[in-house]
Parts: structure tokens; C-alpha cells; sequence
């Protein structure tokens, strides 16, 4: 009784039980066999691929790894099972007129899975289990996606991997200048990460509209950067007249923002720090929710087609380098601004500090600022300006950025806003500090 409960206890020791291994195999091929039987039920073909073969399929690719002396009988397993599919899908094609290859693809893809569930690797084998019922379960709702594609997106989709995928891992990952601000593999990933929000709001806004696609894209972008946001959604303002709705998108980013500041200096700072910037926070995301509501209201009373499938947004290509490479070249100014500031300036250079990374990245200077008051590097004193310096910068660029990169009636609204919030925290880091 204590041995079992004491292999119950340790996963790693149930995990290399050939019965344990056998029973996990099966239950995961009777899960896809299931899905099968059901989808049979309502078509007038019958797929030779029901939960029974599923789940001996499955059990066979685990059983194929239980004899350690010969490393090789998966392999020599799959090749009856490969020729038996191989006639499966042969028998289908010429006397059932059924040309598809989804079904024998996954028959070997459940006995592979039941060989990494014998090798002792259950999180790929339930991972691929996942994506092959995903496939299979939502088959319909798959094509009919695809058919509302059309080639400029692909080939956006396809210029976003290329530009990340393919030259991104080649960067180097350290500063090739003398003072190590300038680190090409950080620039151009911050390029790619605004692309990547455009090439995403940019579908958001074609299946949900702008009235809900926009904001969308501002709460999930800003989780990365509000900044990236900004500059994404004041370059596609021009496109269009719903002004309005862009400036609810930007200004939810920022309350966004300000949240996950707050939420960084709960995790990371001292009580004190809480203490001093949850007040400030708090008003400056409010402010910036009760703007973006009240923007949304007064964009939705005027825009009744919100409310039909067609929103007036014209929409090119998901992907546009331009603006990216425009903010890119911005953070690098900035980057080398940083760097010689904090060199040359000493103590006050790091208030130069906080200033400059305001204008682009916030990140970068409250987490090791956090750090830094924690373990009395630098004094509690010092640490709350520069972090008060940041997040009001931070907040006050956005303005600049959409001067440059929106249309007039965006920076006059998003100017308004932003004003509003910013005094809204500066009233409340004027009682707290």
C-alpha cells in the first residue's frame, strides 16, 4: 500500500510504469476516436477510424517502446500500420470518391503519439492530441475561415514570418557599440512586436468591426506595450474617419498601462512603494477608462453602422513596415540618449534615465529600478521620482507620437485625453508624495 501511494506521489516515477503508460496511451487515442465516431454519425460515410482503432493504434505506439533491447521496433511497427493506411486511403479515393488526407494523416499521427507517451513524453503527446481533435472537431468552421482570407493577407502573413522568423534569429543578441546601448536583435524584435499589433488589429477589426476590434487590440497590444499600440493605431487613423474609436483603442492601452505598472510594483516593490503609487495608478487608469468610455458612447451615437458587419474602414494589407521602422529609428536616438546620460550624469542621470525611457519603453526602467531601491542601491527617494518621471513621460508622448504618425482630429482628442489623465495623477501624486 506505502509503494503505491509513493509512486502516485511522484509523476515521474507513474510516468515510467509501463501500465500507466498503456493506460494513458489509450485514453488519449479514444479521445480522437471518439470525436470520429460521433462526426460518422452525421455524414453517410463511415471512417474505418473509430475509437476502437484509434485507441489500439495508440496503445501500439506505446507498447513499440517497451522493450529497451530493440530501440528500433516503433519504426518496424509503423511500416504494416503505414501500409494498411496507405490502402485505406486508396480503397477511399477510387471507390468512395473521397480525396481528402486528414484521416490517414491522423491515424499515424495517434500511433506517434502513443510512441511519446512510451518515451516518457505525455505533455507532446497531449499537445498533439489537442491539435489533431482541433482539426478534426472543427473542421467546417476551419475551411469556412479560410475561404474569407484573400491573397494580401496571406501575403502580409507571410512578409510578418519572413521579416521575424527569418531574419530576427540572426541578429546579434549583444551591443555591438562601445557604450552597449545599440543591441539589433532588441530593435528590430520592438519593430516586428508594433508590425505584429497592427497585423492582428487589423483582423480584429475585419471579423468584429472597429467598434469592437479596436479596443480589443488596444487592452491585448498594451499588455506587451501601450507605446507599440499608440504608434500602430495613430498611423492606421488616417485611413479612416472613426476617429473616435481609435482614441478609445489608445486610450485603453494606456489605462492598460498604468495597470500593469501597478500590477509590477505590488509583485516587486516595497510596501512604501505600493503605499506611495497605488493612489496615483488607480486615479490615472480610471481617468483613462471613464475618457475611452466616454469616447466610445459619443463614436457609437454618432456611427450607427457599428452595429452592421461592414465597418468603414478601409483595409489594405495587414502588414505595414513603415510606421515600425519610423518608431524603430525613434527608440535608437533614445537608446544611445540613455546610455551616454547614464555615464556621464552620474546620480542625476538617472532621472535623464527615466525621462528618456518614458518615451519608449517603461519597462525597461521600473522593474530594475524596483530592484535597485529594494536592495538600497539607489534610495527610496530617488527610486519614486524616477518611476513617477517614467510613467508620466510615458503617458504624456503619446501625444507626440500620434502628432507624428495621426491625423489632425486624432492628436487633438488624444491630446485632450491624455492632458485629463495626466492631471488627474498629478493631483493625486501631489497628496501621496
Amino acid at each position: 500500500m506505502n509503494e503505491t501511494l509513493e509512486i502516485i506521489s511522484q509523476p515521474e516515477t507513474l510516468l515510467s510504469q509501463p501500465i500507466f503508460k498503456l493506460i494513458i496511451a489509450v485514453l488519449l487515442g479514444a479521445f480522437l476516436g471518439i470525436r470520429r465516431e460521433i462526426r460518422a454519425l452525421h455524414t453517410k460515410y463511415r471512417s474505418f477510424m473509430g475509437v476502437r482503432t484509434m485507441a489500439i493504434l495508440c496503445a501500439a505506439g506505446a507498447v513499440s517502446t517497451f522493450f529497451n533491447s530493440f530501440p528500433l521496433l516503433p519504426i518496424v511497427f509503423f511500416i504494416p500500420i503505414f501500409i494498411l493506411v496507405s490502402i485505406a486511403y486508396t480503397h477511399g479515393s477510387f471507390k468512395m470518391q473521397r480525396y481528402g488526407i486528414t484521416t490517414e494523416l491522423s491515424a499515424l499521427f495517434t500511433y506517434w503519439i502513443g510512441v511519446l507517451v512510451g518515451l516518457e513524453q505525455p505533455v507532446i503527446a497531449i499537445v498533439l492530441t489537442i491539435f489533431l481533435a482541433a482539426i478534426n472537431g472543427f473542421k467546417e468552421k476551419l475551411h469556412g475561415w479560410v475561404t474569407t482570407l484573400n491573397e494580401s493577407e496571406w501575403i502580409g502573413a507571410f512578409q510578418l514570418l519572413a521579416l521575424s522568423g527569418a531574419v530576427l534569429p540572426f541578429l546579434p543578441q549583444e551591443a555591438i557599440d562601445p557604450w552597449g546601448a545599440f543591441i539589433p536583435f532588441k530593435v528590430w524584435l520592438l519593430v516586428m512586436l508594433i508590425s505584429g499589433i497592427g497585423f492582428v488589429g487589423y483582423f480584429l477589426i475585419k471579423y468584429f468591426g472597429a467598434k469592437g476590434g479596436i479596443p480589443l487590440t488596444g487592452f491585448l497590444g498594451a499588455l506587451i506595450s501601450s507605446t507599440a499600440v499608440t504608434t500602430s493605431m495613430s498611423a492606421q487613423s488616417k485611413k479612416t474617419k472613426l476617429t473616435g474609436i481609435f482614441v478609445v483603442g489608445i486610450l485603453i492601452a494606456m489605462a492598460t498601462m498604468h495597470t500593469r505598472v501597478l500590477l509590477e510594483i505590488i509583485l516587486l516593490g516595497t510596501p512604501q512603494m505600493i503605499a506611495t503609487f497605488s493612489i496615483v495608478l488607480i486615479s490615472m487608469t480610471i481617468a483613462g477608462i471613464a475618457a475611452a468610455f466616454f469616447f466610445y458612447k459619443k463614436t457609437i451615437q454618432k456611427h450607427t453602422f457599428f452595429w452592421s458587419t461592414k465597418p468603414e474602414i478601409k483595409l489594405d494589407s495587414p502588414f505595414e513596415l513603415k510606421p515600425a521602422l519610423q518608431f524603430g529609428m525613434i527608440f535608437v536616438v533614445v537608446l544611445f540618449a540613455l546610455a551616454l546620460g547614464r555615464m556621464y550624469m552620474g546620480e542625476s542621470g538617472v532621472y535623464m534615465a527615466a525621462f528618456l525611457s518614458g518615451i519608449i519603453d517603461i519597462d525597461a526602467l521600473v522593474l530594475p529600478t524596483l530592484e535597485h531601491v529594494k536592495n538600497d542601491i539607489i534610495s527610496f527617494e530617488v527610486g519614486k521620482n524616477a518611476i513617477a518621471i517614467a510613467i508620466f513621460m510615458n503617458t504624456i508622448i503619446k501625444i507626440g507620437y500620434v502628432a507624428i504618425l495621426g491625423s489632425k482630429k486624432l492628436t487633438s482628442k488624444i491630446t485632450v485625453s491624455v492632458l485629463f489623465v495626466s492631471i488627474v495623477g498629478a493631483i493625486a501624486w501631489f497628496f501621496v508624495s
